[in-house]
């Protein structure tokens, strides 16, 4: 059997019920006999829908909190000035920040104590910016540097996730790996600056990325090519069934699409252009699952597009439901947009869908073309293109004799390059490597 891995997963929030593909790569690992241990800053709400997986494979007993004043994560006020206030969103009352600092004097002593020239670290602004002002990394430091635990590999799960947590490198003396994934290095450069990510970079020892796409843009953001993995993020196949799509006689054409509701992904479009062909076919039902900022808007336009009867919104929900929901359905749908230059990075439910046999209907936006087989599995329209989008849809609604050998093409096609048993493995395989180079002292 090949070597037994301690890993340290380092994310932001946890659970998070749209980051499954997280989950999905934890339980792959534990999977293949693997030991992980799951480390967030913040605890995810867990009266809404959570993903089986927390439960089968036992996460939060894996999982360490740090559990920051609120002041410091999520919300990173800075302490300054001293003779200050702060107030933060929900509070009854502000917090001196003389008494914040008092508060975080034990810590300090601690970290000194135990790893003074990390400590320095934390607090110089050079090094953690507005972390090191709102003591966030401070409190990040001193709960980790209380752990007595021995790794043979830390993965943090996006940029700003590897940002905060790169001291435990030096801290617990194994090597780092950040994974990015969308929003990490396209709105947060766009916001923070094109170098926010200069020290990480310095400090990683490998960095993943889950298309072609997003290493272009990791490595334009100043990763250097020897330190960038092509690595997708996948999903277990035997969970997406193929089925090859067929339609009965009076049976609604059902249309989904499983996405946050936030602007990116084009969720407006879509309505749109479904709202098109429906004034020729009046058959056609469109699901949308996921929630999010733009749900109240959403609900208004589907509405003013006369869809109230056509188009679900059915919000957040778990694994299972979705997989129903796409065994239901018989085509698939995501028309994301570019905001401001900000883009995705691979665009999963592609994959899923594609694995369950659905024809599928992307725009050209970020990695969305890598996903799929274009004009095999589906069709591409581009970005904000209500009318192409509508003629795509209209193809495929008008032939549904092409259903299945685009779900065969589809399904090969994941079978390929997404199955999370293979990733897993390549994953480890890179965890290895990257072991190695570190204890030879290259690293």
């Amino acid at each position: 059997m090949s070597q037994r891995l301690r890993i340290a997963m380092f994310v932001g929030c946890f659970p998070v019920i749209s980051e499954t593909f997280i989950l999905r790569q934890i339980a792959g690992l534990l999977e293949l006999g693997h030991e992980v241990d799951i480390y967030a800053d913040t605890r995810g709400e867990l009266g809404g829908a959570v993903q089986p997986e927390v439960e089968q494979y036992r996460l939060l007993q894996r999982a360490t909190f740090m559990d920051l004043p609120p002041e410091a994560a999520p919300w990173e006020m800075p302490v300054w000035p001293l003779t200050g206030r702060t107030w933060t969103p929900g509070a009854s009352e502000p917090v001196r920040n003389s008494v914040r600092l008092a508060r975080a004097v034990p810590r300090v002593l601690h970290c000194l104590a135990t790893a003074p020239r990390l400590t320095l670290q934390a607090l110089r602004p050079s090094q953690y910016g507005f972390q090191a002002a709102s003591l966030s990394a401070l409190y990040r430091l001193s709960h980790l540097a209380r752990l007595r635990r021995h790794y043979d590999v830390l993965h943090a799960h996006f940029g700003p996730n590897g940002n905060s947590f790169r001291f435990a490198r030096d801290l617990w003396r194994a090597p780092l790996i950040v994974s990015f994934h969308g929003y990490d290095f396209s709105t947060l450069p766009r916001q923070q600056g094109a170098g926010m990510y200069r020290r990480l970079f310095d400090a990683a020892d490998a960095v993943t990325v889950n298309s072609a796409f997003t290493r272009a843009r990791v490595a334009r953001l100043g990763c250097p090519e020897a330190k960038l993995h092509r690595l997708p993020m996948g999903l277990d196949l035997g969970s997406f069934p193929f089925a090859a799509r067929t339609r009965h006689a009076n049976e609604p054409v059902r249309l989904l699409t499983v996405a946050r509701l936030v602007p990116v992904k084009g969720h407006e479009y879509a309505l749109r252009a479904v709202a098109k062909v429906r004034a020729r076919h009046p058959e056609i039902r469109y699901d949308i699952v996921g929630d999010g900022p733009l749900r109240k808007k959403l609900e208004e336009l589907v509405i003013a597009l006369g869809l109230t009867d056509a188009v679900t919104l059915h919000g957040a929900r778990d694994g299972a439901f979705v997989r129903e929901r796409m065994s239901a359905a018989h085509l698939a749908l995501l028309a994301s947009v570019s905001i401001e230059d900000d883009q995705e990075g691979q665009g999963l439910f592609l994959q899923e869908a594609q694995a369950c046999g659905l024809p599928v209907v992307a725009t050209e936006h970020g990695a969305l073309p890598e996903g799929l087989v274009a004009d095999q599995s589906g069709f591409l329209a581009p970005e904000r293109n209500v009318e192409m989008l509508a003629q795509r849809l209209e193809f495929l609604l008008t032939h549904p004799g092409v259903w299945p050998e685009m779900g065969r093409y589809g399904r090969a096609f994941v079978e390929q390059h997404y199955d999370i048993r293979q990733l897993t493995e390549r994953l480890a395989e890179l965890y290895r490597a990257t072991q190695r180079s570190f204890e030879s002292g290259s690293g």
